[in-house]
């Protein structure tokens, strides 16, 4: 099992460089792309206004990294471009167009990359809290707003894919909220009791799953200990899914801007792998997100 992303980088090198399309003329994920070219796992397609990528590349004395430049200046054209790119080789990185843009284009019914999976944004830090090394996942803070119980069955076996691409065969799965106790006037509470019975009765397969639980004792055997809670998720979960793209993106920009741990970024569920990284992540961010949707696209 994966620990840490330099041990994915590591066996990424196997496999030659791997196209990487970036739609938007984006500082940071160039970098990034020219960070991939230089360990040896990626190479660039940018898509977009071939002047500002032309002013951003004179940074680099070493040009090896870019392969095409796509020009386009309208950013809806630029992810359409994007798109029927990466249908025929590579991975999707979003560099300066806006989420909604880019998600409008790869929804597109006629030439998007639809497929009858729902999407769902997956994210993903190194955590050694209490002495364990892992990497920790956390959905959904980039696609779905609130997510009935359906759609979080469905996003739950989007971030199981990925637990397993890193190797977790049964990952444990921890449905987030303020309490560990069922609430009638707290919904999330309610759904999260709902979801762990349906895991019970094998109608959520490949996990483990609990909650609700806080966040506290989700991921500290401390907190589950003091807090006398018998669950065999809680204090050392893998997935964290939230109740709702509030609290889901609050909760990885928390981990990254006041943990201080580089978030990974992948979107699970299109037909060709995608990165909708914030457009403020810096080249880190995206290099591990890179490597992160490299790996689940094997």
């Amino acid at each position: 099992m994966f620990k840490n992303f330099q041990e994915i980088i590591d066996h990424l090198k196997g496999f030659g460089k791997t196209p990487i399309v970036v739609v938007g003329e984006d500082k940071d994920a160039v970098e990034a792309v020219y960070d991939a070219h230089k360990i040896g796992i990626g190479v660039g397609v940018f898509v977009g206004s071939k002047e500002k990528f032309e002013k951003i590349f004179k940074e680099y004395e070493d040009k090896g990294f870019i392969k095409d430049v796509i020009d386009s200046k309208d950013d809806e054209e630029k992810c359409k471009l994007a798109v029927e790119t990466v249908k025929n080789e590579g991975i999707l990185l979003k560099g300066s167009v806006k989420t909604a843009t880019l998600l409008k284009a790869v929804l597109n019914k006629e030439w998007g990359l639809r497929t009858e999976r729902i999407i769902t944004s997956v994210a993903a830090f190194e955590s050694n809290y209490e002495g364990r090394e892992k990497i920790v996942l956390i959905s959904d803070g980039g696609v779905l707003i609130r997510p009935d119980i359906d759609t979080i069955v469905k996003e739950i076996d989007n971030a199981v894919f990925v637990a397993n691409k890193l190797g977790n065969p049964m990952p444990k799965v921890a449905l987030l909220c303020a309490v560990e106790v069922v609430n009638p006037d707290m919904p999330e509470t309610v759904n999260a009791a709902m979801l762990r019975k349906m895991w019970e009765r094998g109608q959520i397969k490949g996990c483990i799953v609990d909650g609700p639980l806080a966040l506290d004792n989700a991921l500290s055997m401390y907190a589950k200990e003091k807090k006398g809670i018998v669950s065999d998720v809680a204090g050392d979960a893998d997935i964290l899914i939230t109740p709702d793209i509030v609290s889901g993106n609050i909760l990885g920009k928390s981990v990254e801007y006041i943990g201080g741990k580089p978030l990974a970024v992948t979107v699970v569920g299109a037909a060709k792998p995608i990165m909708i990284p914030s457009r403020a992540d810096r080249a880190e961010s995206k290099l591990r997100s890179i490597a992160l949707t490299m790996l689940i696209s094997r």
